[in-house]
């Protein structure tokens, strides 16, 4: 993630932070769960939810709940284009139809992964772009690979005092991360995955009853090639 600046502008930051909160639940959600989640007043998330539900990126449900808004498919096209994302596509398609098992391409946010693409062994393309739930990161191989492009400062910040899922502590966690970055790939629960970029925090990987830290080596090759495929159709 960038450094902020000297005087950040905090509202900002907060409105951005609710939104994402709001677009990652699956179900709509409502403001004392938010305000938990993110660890602020629940007087200012409400204040924030209201704004956002005004401009459109939020609706106001009959439930008296919170979900995304008809503004909302606007911004994911607009942003798809913008960072050019959808142009890994054909090299994920292209992965999943060699290996045919679980593939994957997902970007890092907070503590979760949100899968950008996520196919079955034999499963249409169309239904494997954007289909699938955000996912905690450190149950995830994908997410992972993401948390180890962070410092462990920042990954401290993000875990301290809150239950970490899949580890029994935060120096499990960094132990963990520590060994990802010293060989490149991160190997979890039969799922290989390395990070592309981290600048928008994306990773790639794959699943199947093959893959485990003894073959890991085996595969990565072929992991690499896809991303080496997928910054060349991001940055030409």
């Amino acid at each position: 993630m960038g450094t902020l600046p000297k005087q950040p502008n905090k509202s900002l930051i907060d409105g951005i932070r609710c939104l994402q909160e709001v677009l990652s639940r699956s179900t709509p959600v409502g403001v004392a769960q938010v305000a938990s989640e993110l660890g602020m007043e629940a007087t200012r998330v409400h204040r924030i939810l209201r704004t956002l539900s005004a401009s459109g990126m939020l609706r106001w449900t009959e439930k008296r709940k919170y979900a995304p808004g008809p503004a909302v498919p606007v911004l994911a096209t607009q942003t798809m284009h913008a960072s050019g994302f959808y142009k890994a596509i054909g090299p994920m398609a292209k992965l999943h139809k060699d290996l045919n098992m679980i593939t994957a391409m997902g970007l890092l946010w907070n503590r979760s992964v949100s899968y950008l693409y996520h196919a079955e062994p034999d499963q249409p393309l169309i239904s494997a772009i954007s289909s699938f739930d955000v996912w905690p990161a450190t149950t995830s191989g994908l997410g992972v690979a993401l948390l180890a492009l962070q410092s462990d400062e920042e990954v401290s910040e993000l875990y301290e005092g809150r239950e970490i899922p899949f580890y029994d502590s935060l120096p499990h966690l960094l132990e963990t991360l520590a060994r990802v970055r010293e060989c490149g790939y991160a190997v979890h629960d039969n799922t290989l995955a390395i990070s592309i970029d981290d600048v928008f925090q994306a990773a790639i990987g794959f699943s199947s009853p093959k893959v485990s830290p003894s073959s890991a080596s085996k595969y990565v090759p072929r992991l690499i090639q896809c991303k080496e495929e997928i910054l060349k159709e991001l940055h030409g």
